[in-house]
C-alpha cells in the first residue's frame, strides 16, 4: 500500500471528489445546524496535514473555512483534528495556525480520543469526518461511544470513506489462513480482524459468494455497512467514488449516516453536484458536443419512473418518505428539487395517487401507488 507521506505528495483525482462532496455538504449542513443553538463541532479523525505537497487543500483547511464564516457571524463553533504521524502532525499544526476559530489538534490514533470527543458531544451538534488511510485504521465499534450520544437527544452526523476495494483485496490476500477445506474458520484471528473493521459477518458471503460484477461485490459491502449504522442513523446514504468515471468499481464508498431526512437532502445534493462536476469534466468541458454517458444525461421521465418504482416497493406514504427513500435507493443521481417535480408530475398524470392535488410540494401528502 501506498506510504502515508508520498499519498500527501499529489491530491489524486478521486480524492478531490471525495472533498468536493465533504465541502459541498458542509456549508449547508452548517447553516442548517446552527439554528439548534448549540456549540458546533466538526472533528476530523484522520487530518492528515491540511494541505498537499501540491497545495491543494485538504479536509482541515476545507472544515476550518467553512467554520469560520459561522465564527464571524457570532455562532459558537470548533474543530477537532486528529493525525498519527509526526510529520503530518507538525505540517497539519503549522496549516491550521492562523485559521481563527478554536481548533484543537492531538497527535496519535483517534481511538485514543474518544472519551474526550464523546465528552464532546455532549453539549455540542457534532459532524465526524472518519477518512482513515487503509481499512485496519478504523473498526466499526471504535465511534459507538460518540454514536451512542444519539441515545440521549444530541445531534451526531458522520461521513466515513470505507475502502471496499482494499477491504476486499486484504480478505483475498488471507483467504488460505482463514479458510479450510472451503469453510471460514470462524475464530481465526484474520477472521476476527475483518469483523472488526465492517462491523459484522455479512462481509463473508459478499467476499467469497460469486457475483456478477466486482462493482456489485463493492456495492453489497458498502451496503452490508451502511445496515450496520442504522443501529444508531435512521438515514445512511452509500456513494462509490471511483478513480476515473469508466473504472469498473470504486475505490471507495463514502457512507453518511444522520438522524435527519433534512440531512439527507443536503447531503444528496452535494453529491450530486459532485457528480455533476466530475462527469463535466470527463465529458462536456473542452468537447466541441457533449459526450456524457447516456445515464448521466438528465431526463424527466426517467426520474418520474425512479419515483413510480419506489412507490410500488414501499406503498402509501408521506411525499417526504417517498422523495427520501428514492434518494436513499439511487444516491447522487438526482436533487431533492428534481425528486419532487417528477412526484408532482405523476400525481397530476394520474400515475401515482395522493390526498393532494400535487400542484405544489405538501410534504406531509400522503402518496400511494394505484392497486
Amino acid at each position: 500500500m501506498e506510504n502515508v507521506l508520498h499519498f500527501f505528495q499529489q491530491k489524486k483525482p478521486w480524492s478531490k471528489y471525495k472533498d468536493l462532496i465533504l465541502d459541498y455538504y458542509l456549508g449547508p449542513y452548517l447553516q442548517k445546524i446552527k439554528i439548534l443553538g448549540k456549540p458546533i463541532l466538526v472533528v476530523d479523525c484522520f487530518a492528515g496535514p491540511g494541505k498537499f505537497d501540491d497545495g491543494e487543500n485538504g479536509s482541515p483547511i476545507i472544515i476550518t473555512k467553512k467554520l469560520r464564516s459561522l465564527s464571524v457571524a457570532g455562532f459558537s463553533v470548533s474543530a477537532y483534528f486528529i493525525e498519527a504521524n509526526h510529520e503530518l502532525y507538525s505540517r497539519l499544526q503549522e496549516n491550521v495556525r492562523d485559521s481563527n476559530i478554536p481548533i484543537e489538534t492531538r497527535l496519535g490514533n483517534f481511538s485514543d480520543y474518544l472519551d474526550e470527543i464523546s465528552y464532546l458531544a455532549r453539549n455540542s451538534s457534532v459532524f465526524v469526518y472518519l477518512d482513515p488511510f487503509k481499512p485496519t485504521d478504523l473498526r466499526f465499534e471504535d465511534m459507538r461511544s460518540v454514536y451512542d450520544q444519539l441515545h440521549v437527544g444530541q445531534s451526531v452526523e458522520t461521513l466515513i470513506n470505507f475502502m471496499t476495494w482494499s477491504f476486499l483485496r486484504g480478505v483475498w490476500g488471507t483467504k488460505n489462513q482463514m479458510m479450510t477445506n472451503g469453510q471460514i474458520q470462524i475464530h481465526n484471528s484474520h477472521v476476527n480482524r475483518f469483523n472488526q473493521i465492517a462491523g459484522g459477518t455479512y462481509w463473508q458471503k459478499i467476499a467469497f459468494n460469486s457475483f456478477p460484477s466486482q462493482r456489485i461485490r463493492t456495492d453489497g459491502l458498502a451496503n452490508g455497512y451502511a445496515n450496520e449504522l442504522r443501529r444508531w442513523f435512521k438515514y445512511v446514504l452509500t456513494y462509490p467514488i471511483r478513480e476515473k468515471y469508466a473504472t469498473r468499481f470504486p475505490k471507495y464508498h463514502l457512507i453518511f449516516g444522520s438522524r435527519s431526512y433534512h440531512a439527507v437532502d443536503i447531503m444528496n445534493r452535494a453529491m450530486v453536484r459532485a457528480r455533476r462536476e466530475f462527469v463535466e469534466a470527463g465529458f462536456i468541458k473542452g468537447f466541441l458536443f457533449p459526450n456524457q454517458p447516456d445515464k448521466e444525461v438528465i431526463r424527466p421521465e426517467e426520474i418520474k419512473k425512479l419515483v413510480i418504482q419506489t412507490s410500488q416497493k414501499i406503498g402509501k406514504v408521506t411525499w417526504t418518505k417517498l422523495r427520501i427513500s428514492a434518494t436513499i435507493a439511487n444516491p447522487g443521481l438526482y436533487t431533492d428539487s428534481e425528486f419532487n417535480r417528477a412526484i408532482k408530475q405523476a400525481i397530476k398524470e394520474g400515475l401515482l395517487l395522493s390526498n393532494c392535488p400535487g400542484t405544489k410540494i405538501q410534504e406531509k401528502a400522503l402518496i400511494w401507488y394505484p392497486s
